[in-house]
């Protein structure tokens, strides 16, 4: 009975009874199993939806990138035969509609949606929806979808994950067995670290829309900017226990988001509703998911004008293909699947009965963003004096983003904010600073994430609650309440400057965390680097601590190829090189001096596996993999007794507990190595963990205590129904703090004397106070600039370290008490970890 329940309720969605093509074949057919019976390999999803677009004229497939793993990323596109054949003029007269294209819409307009499946690899149902729904949009004989198909595009993107999906579907298809157990503990329930819920680099794709930071969001938004849907829904699974969620959001739901926008997803909310009501299937709504971060797949799409949704099923990668739930019902892979595709059809029902007021409101979103654009600043602007690269690295990023930009064209005052100091009055700015106008067709987009605070309705988020871009990027910018005159932006590099025809070394900058990569390659390239403590002056020029110096002087396995080996490299990396005629530098120590140090190339091992979290291990494994391209040595984290630390100069423990790991004895053992010489760099809860044990120098803040008065008239005012709320107080999802920087520190290099970073959570460790410690950035008293943090937590996080070194015999720890790798989207936070992992301990 249950393998007929998708078919008896796809039937529902027909006024005639279904009569396929001839070589048109429903997924159970193809495929060769019934659906919900068994997970879908990626290759296997990739074949049916091949298939389906060879046998019907209305669907045609778009390979749109390759995951890390090789799978491929496609989509398929899908309306009547008639609109396929135009399909061209379509999107064209869209991107017309949204501003992005100039002339007159030529043909008919219509309502686009993206159906966006199994962002999470292991909320695996959403796949095999994919496969049902896109089948009822082919069958001809399927008169509803035929009549939708007038009036809509639908794109369905069946995995945004296909190496998470893969991870969870080749487990769990070899664990299963003949039958299926429905019990909690079996172990088909119990995925194996990872999970399959992250990409290749265990990052959540989910939160990556706007940072970009992963090749499939990359290749995925090259796509969504052509087409630029109306509506885009975002299809999830939740705990097993749970009923299914649907649109209308809850809040917080951020300030520009429209009416309309509110209003259309109560509609398709509604029209949810009908078919879940008549089948008695339980869900609700305005709980939960809220929309203000602008990472996810619901939010990033509403700030681009469309009608944004996440659709939650019960299940996710404990459910498998049945469990028995809490209430003693049997929850299956068909039961999942089923209400997955009941509201991706009722999406696109919805989408083809409202097309004429879909377009309008969509249009008209797209002309207020040129002339309404909403907030009260006008521009904002990236200073050309921000250090190293940065402005270009954030000019890339806007063109990810679709976001227009340009450089000032000349010198000017204006009247703004300085997000640096946080101060509001005239602001100085100077030809050739990256200008971003407010006035723009992305101009919700470039507001959402250029605003230095962000309106909050409700404190209580699913998420962090402060990003803004030029803290992220940690670069001199301001939000300028008047308009800029701007031209083109020109995209150009320092060159490259020789004060010698045989210079007697190169100088390298230190100023972000596109020299760490240089100094990466300069190191797997076997040149012998220095780099000075102090400031020096040559040339005219001077060089502030950190810079790079690869002098001619032990480079002699160069010979006369040194110059040009080098001048290659800088201009692979789009790097800046300075020759020097002397080491006999103007001011500060010359180039032979103690204060010039030889930098030994780090060999680096991570603990990797159970029991560590995931995402923290893949944070740090992207940027040695993607960012850095340099060699880490990931050992099994339950295998650490095992590992010989005198191989190694530094252990990185990523953002995690180690108390299975790292038991007394294996503390102890690690201890050693520092003393010896060795490097610790631990990351946010490890180097929490670490406070108060035996040999380290962190120690947690003390909690103040309420009087008790004061407690009992709480206890007595508590009500059950504000137990969320409750712990607010307590509570930091993330909000953006400044620090104040030791710049004469190896850890502080190429940073300025304030800097910020992103804090999360309320408990931290207050700064260390033995002689041989560093506290290099302290959070300032009253050093929140954006983002919420109840009062508890913020008193705990006022004067409280950021991150700092403790010297261990010959050897050190690094603490970084806020994640410097967070998400992969908080720029500046490579530059620390690159002083932590090539500065610090030499």
């Amino acid at each position: 009975m249950r393998s007929r329940l998708l078919t008896i309720f796809l039937s529902s969605f027909m006024v005639l009874p279904a009569i396929a093509q001839e070589s048109l074949q429903s997924p159970s057919s193809f495929l060769g199993y019934e659906l919900g019976s068994t997970f879908s390999r990626h290759h296997q999803v990739v074949d049916y939806f091949n298939h389906v677009a060879r046998a019907s004229n209305r669907v045609t497939t778009v390979r749109y990138g390759t995951t890390n793993e090789g799978r491929p990323l496609m989509v398929a596109v899908v309306s009547s035969p008639s609109n396929m054949a135009r399909l061209e003029e379509i999107q064209q007269d869209n991107l017309k509609l949204a501003n992005l294209e100039t002339g007159d819409v030529t043909g008919e307009a219509l309502a686009i949606v993206w159906l966006s499946y199994n962002v999470h690899g292991d909320e695996s149902n959403s796949t095999e929806a994919s496969l049902s729904t896109l089948y009822a949009l082919a069958d001809p004989g399927n008169a509803r979808s035929t009549g939708w198909l007038e009036n809509t595009v639908v794109i369905l993107d069946p995995a945004i994950n296909p190496d998470g999906r893969d991870r969870y579907a080749n487990w769990f298809n070899m664990v299963v067995g003949d039958e299926m157990n429905v019990s909690p503990a079996a172990a088909e329930h119990a995925q194996p670290w990872p999970g399959g819920r992250t990409n290749h680099y265990y990052f959540d794709l989910n939160r990556d829309w706007s940072w970009q930071t992963q090749i499939e969001t990359v290749s995925r938004m090259e796509l969504y900017k052509k087409w630029m849907p109306h509506i885009h829904a975002d299809f999830h699974e939740q705990g097993y226990n749970a009923p299914y969620y649907f649109a209308p959001a809850a809040e917080p739901i951020h300030e520009e988001i429209t009416d309309w926008q509110r209003e259309f997803e109560t509609i398709i909310g509604r029209n949810h509703a009908k078919y879940f009501d008549r089948e008695g299937w339980l869900y609700f709504t305005k709980q939960s998911f809220d929309i203000l971060y602008p990472g996810y797949g619901d939010s990033f799409p509403m700030f681009n004008g469309a009608i944004g949704m996440t659709y939650e099923q019960a299940g996710g990668g404990g459910a498998g293909l049945g469990i028995k739930t809490a209430i003693g019902d049997t929850l299956t892979l068909l039961d999942r699947l089923t209400h997955h595709t009941t509201t991706g059809l009722s999406t696109v029902e919805m989408a083809a009965t409202h097309r004429d007021r879909v377009l309008t409101e969509f249009s008209s979103y797209f002309d207020r963003a040129l002339s309404d654009p909403p907030g009260d600043y006008k521009a904002y602007v990236v200073r050309a004096s921000s250090s190293g690269n940065r402005l270009q690295e954030m000019a890339d990023h806007l063109d990810m983003l679709g976001i227009s930009y340009g450089k000032a064209l000349s010198d000017t005052r204006v009247r703004g904010l300085d997000y640096r100091s946080n101060t509001t009055g005239r602001q100085s700015l100077s030809e050739g600073d990256l200008v971003i106008p407010a006035s723009q067709p992305r101009a919700v987009l470039t507001k959402v994430l250029f605003d230095p605070v962000t309106e909050m309705s409700d404190s209580l988020t699913y998420d962090i609650t402060a990003w803004a871009l030029p803290y992220a990027y940690d670069v001199q910018a301001v939000a300028s309440n008047d308009e800029i005159e701007l031209g083109p932006w020109e995209k150009s590099n320092a060159p490259s400057v020789d004060h010698a025809e045989r210079p007697y070394a190169y100088v390298i900058r230190w100023d972000d965390a596109g020299d760490a990569t240089f100094l990466a390659a300069l190191l797997k390239h076997k040149f012998v680097v220095r780099y000075n403590l102090r400031p020096f002056t040559i040339h005219g020029e001077r060089f502030a601590e950190g810079s790079l110096i690869v002098t001619r002087r032990n480079n002699e396995r160069f010979g006369e190829v040194f110059g040009s080996e080098l001048a290659a490299l800088a201009a692979e990396h789009s790097q800046s090189v300075t020759g020097i005629a002397t080491g006999f530098v103007d001011s500060g120590a010359d180039l032979g001096s103690s204060d010039v140090r030889y930098m030994k190339a780090p060999r680096v091992a991570m603990p990797f596996g159970r029991p560590l979290r995931s995402t923290g291990v893949g944070e740090v494994w992207y940027l040695f993999d993607k960012v850095l391209d340099y060699p880490i040595t990931r050992f099994p984290a339950d295998r650490f007794s095992a590992l010989e630390l005198d191989d190694y100069d530094v252990v990185v423990l990523p953002s995690s507990s180690y108390s299975t790991m790292l038991p007394e004895a294996e503390l102890e053992r690690l201890t050693t190595w520092i003393r010896g010489g060795g490097r610790l760099i631990a990351i946010d809860r490890a180097a929490s963990w670490l406070a108060g044990k035996k040999g380290f120098s962190l120690k947690m803040k003390e909690a103040e205590k309420a009087a008790d008065s004061t407690a009992t008239a709480i206890a007595r005012a508590k009500r059950y129904v504000d137990r969320s709320r409750d712990r607010a107080p307590t509570s930091n999802p993330g909000a953006i703090y400044r620090v104040s920087v030791d710049t004469s520190h190896p850890l502080g290099f190429g940073f300025s004397k304030n800097s910020f970073v992103l804090r999360g959570r309320g408990d931290h460790p207050s700064v260390m106070t033995g002689s041989g410690d560093w506290n290099v950035g302290i959070v300032l008293e009253d050093g929140r600039v954006s983002g919420h943090t109840g009062y508890k937590a913020e008193e705990r996080t006022e004067g409280s370290l950021a991150f700092g070194v403790q010297s261990m015999g010959r050897g050190s720890v690094v603490y970084l008490m806020d994640n410097p790798l967070y998400r992969g989207f908080w720029r500046s936070g490579r530059m620390l970890f690159a002083n932590a992992l090539f500065m610090v301990g030499q």
